[in-house]
């Protein structure tokens, strides 16, 4: 090839790749206005569900604490830590934090926090919802009864009671069952579930912990390794198929966001309602169709299969263990993100785009949520399946294979730190800004995602990053089963 056909082919991969980028900017743009434009109904009612978890936990900690130690807990850092987590953002969270104020502190309490809460409500906003003031009325009056005498309770009717679990959940149950009334046996059966799902996710916590302090060993010691020269990448870089690497994923994208309106179109128009999730998943599988592109283009599949990963590797085994560690050391990454994750919460308040006051909270939430606290098991599996599956192969091919590949051959020619850095950087914001929990939540599902590629980078095959993002996502999906189940 002469000079001017080898200046020519650089410029068309230049430019090819220009296109893609601009597409994939475009995708990615939409996808943050259709995240933006959330219904504000489901953010507070992920708000509510957040706020159900941290009622639980601290009521499940007292419990535990008692039996453990034989002692009482201070109520009133309970009350603090209650006030602190709930007493914000709607008038419905903050009657659940009346509830809580009851239960730690006693209905007297809990009287004065509803007429300061009502108070302050009318003076800043008017006159609340219909529901919110039923709501509140509900709880006005068992409280007086609770205030007169808990064994008068009784008198509270039937009807009221199911009425306050329907708009209150777990805790309308928790008003209903306060510490010396007549409902002895209901108190302990609530409190031993509460116990239950604090001492699991104890045990998951630690388990956590442990595996963080495993990947800062982890961390450790590869550094080591890699700079006494003995940590060696399988990952070669080159070839001068990039661009078309670039125009795979961007083609990804656009069948991505078309499959999946397509999708929602078919189940709303069927009126489909279960195993909705399971067949999302499998939309959300075809947009690997994408991966024709690069053979239509003239690369052989052996080729494009090695170059994005899906290759055995080492052996399933090692890579498994590998894809294990990836999990552990991206643990490592989240306390920096939590910490990068206050400042744009900071940030973001200064600015004046925070919460109203009396506003959801718009905290990082992923709608997979709303199902998790479904109680049917199959829409357990589908979660799992969608989650732990189809998210970790679909995305680890597009994102660690595909799109990972464009950059390391983009920028082949720096030196090999800096050409990994900046391509598992690149890598891992695309994938946190299209993900539907919000700017908030960038900082920590870019620690995973970069975790993910330096897996990918190190391993080769894509099974390893694929065990870790599953596992990631099995723990982070049983969390929230064990604390809204």
């Amino acid at each position: 090839m002469s000079q001017a056909d080898r200046i020519e082919d650089k410029q068309d991969r230049f430019i090819s790749s220009l296109a893609a980028w601009l597409v994939i900017a475009a995708a990615v743009s939409f996808t943050l206005w259709r995240s933006a434009k959330g219904a504000v109904p489901d953010v507070e009612q992920f708000d509510l569900m957040t706020a159900t978890m941290q009622g639980r936990f601290l009521v499940g900690f007292e419990a535990l604490w008692q039996r453990s130690s034989g002692k009482p807990v201070d109520k009133k850092y309970l009350f603090r830590q209650a006030k602190q987590s709930l007493d914000h953002n709607t008038y419905a969270q903050r009657l659940r934090f009346v509830v809580l104020a009851g239960e730690f502190m006693g209905p007297t309490e809990a009287l004065e926090r509803l007429r300061m809460l009502d108070d302050e409500y009318r003076r800043r906003r008017g006159e609340p919802s219909a529901d919110d003031e039923k709501t509140a009325q509900l709880l006005e009056r068992l409280f007086i009864l609770r205030q007169r005498d808990p064994p008068a309770l009784e008198s509270f009717l039937e009807r009221d009671r199911e009425e306050l679990c329907r708009r209150l959940g777990w805790f309308g149950e928790l008003a209903l069952v306060p510490d010396g009334a007549d409902e002895a046996d209901a108190r302990a059966t609530f409190l031993a579930s509460a116990l239950r799902i604090t001492v699991a996710f104890a045990v998951v916590a630690l388990v956590i912990f442990g595996l963080a302090f495993g990947g800062l060993i982890l961390f450790i010691v590869l550094g080591v390794l890699w700079f006494l020269g003995r940590l060696k990448g399988g990952l070669a870089a080159g070839s001068a198929r990039g661009a078309i690497y670039a125009e795979t994923f961007a083609l990804y994208m656009v069948l991505f966001l078309g499959l999946s309106k397509a999708g929602r179109y078919l189940l709303d128009t069927f009126e489909i309602r279960q195993g909705t999730l399971a067949l999302s998943g499998i939309v959300a599988s075809a947009s690997l169709l994408a991966l024709i592109w690069p053979v239509f283009r003239g690369i052989p599949w052996h080729i494009v299969r090695h170059e994005i990963g899906w290759t055995r590797g080492r052996g399933w085994g090692k890579d498994a263990l590998a894809g294990i560690g990836g999990y552990a050391l991206a643990l490592t990454m989240l306390p920096f993100a939590l910490i990068a994750m206050t400042i744009l919460t900071k940030l973001r308040d200064v600015l004046g785009f925070g919460p109203d006051e009396f506003g959801p909270s718009n905290a990082p939430g992923h709608p997979i949520v709303f199902a998790v606290k479904e109680s049917a098991w199959w829409v357990w599996l589908e979660v799992l399946f969608v989650a732990c599956i189809v998210a970790p192969v679909v995305e680890e091919t597009m994102f660690r294979g595909v799109l990972y590949r464009h950059l390391r051959e983009a920028s082949s020619h720096w030196k090999p730190a800096l050409s990994v850095g900046f391509s598992a950087a690149a890598v891992s914001f695309v994938f946190a800004v299209i993900h539907p929990q919000g700017m908030l939540a960038v900082p920590a599902l870019m620690g995973l995602a970069f975790a993910f590629a330096l897996v990918r980078e190190w391993r080769v095959s894509l099974f390893s990053a694929m065990v870790s993002h599953g596992l990631n996502n099995a723990v982070t999906t049983s969390m929230l089963y064990l604390m809204l189940s």
